[in-house]
């Protein structure tokens, strides 16, 4: 069907995209409210989770500006404080506004950011002609333990089969928490990528 790809139910390190996705849907409570950020990590939410309540799935519009996604997990915890909020981002757009989470812990805002890790600018690098990969990698860095440097709760994934349980440490600390998820880096599912950078063309 449209939702399922290969992977999605595969066990592995560093853990499939869709893997990923698959793990939050089963997680997540249906009233979980999820603020996406920009680039794949979006795209694969985009194309493979399912809303299951109208007005709990939230995404940048317009020029979908890098770095969204944590700062809007932080105002929606405050405009629904009786439902999760699950921000869902990239380790570039996560850094882009990583001190919102020292927001989160100074106004006792438990939301849980879910990061995908793969050290590079995902939609960035995969638009890049191959022979012109440039500033689009950067140096692997563990969110989690700068999420507890803030005083968050942070748990790093290396292994799917370790995200159940990340998952629900995160839920069940009560606190903001960051649940950094080294990822596979592989093409997003967006077929208009295909095919779009080809040798000649600017």
């Amino acid at each position: 069907s449209y939702y399922e790809l290969p992977g999605m139910q595969e066990d592995s390190s560093p853990v499939t995209p869709q893997r990923l996705v698959a793990q939050l849907q089963a997680t997540l409570d249906a009233d979980s409210i999820i603020a996406l950020d920009a680039g794949n990590n979006r795209t694969w939410m985009a194309h493979l989770y399912k809303a299951r309540q109208a007005n709990t799935f939230y995404s940048p519009g317009g020029t979908a500006g890098m770095g969204w996604a944590v700062p809007a997990a932080v105002g929606l915890k405050l405009v629904y404080p009786n439902q999760p909020v699950v921000c869902v981002t990239g380790d570039g757009g996560y850094m882009m506004t990583v001190n919102a989470i020292s927001t989160a812990v100074q106004y006792d805002l438990p939301i849980i950011c879910v990061v995908f890790n793969d050290n590079v600018l995902g939609m960035v690098h995969d638009h890049q002609p191959e022979a012109h990969k440039i500033a689009s990698e950067f140096f692997p860095t563990n969110n989690a333990t700068v999420a507890e440097g803030m005083g968050a709760f942070g748990i790093q994934v290396s292994h799917s089969k370790d995200l159940p349980d990340a998952l629900r440490a995160a839920q069940a600390s009560g606190r903001p928490a960051v649940v950094d998820v080294l990822v596979d880096h592989v093409p997003s599912p967006d077929d208009w990528r295909a095919g779009a950078w080809r040798p000649g063309q600017t």
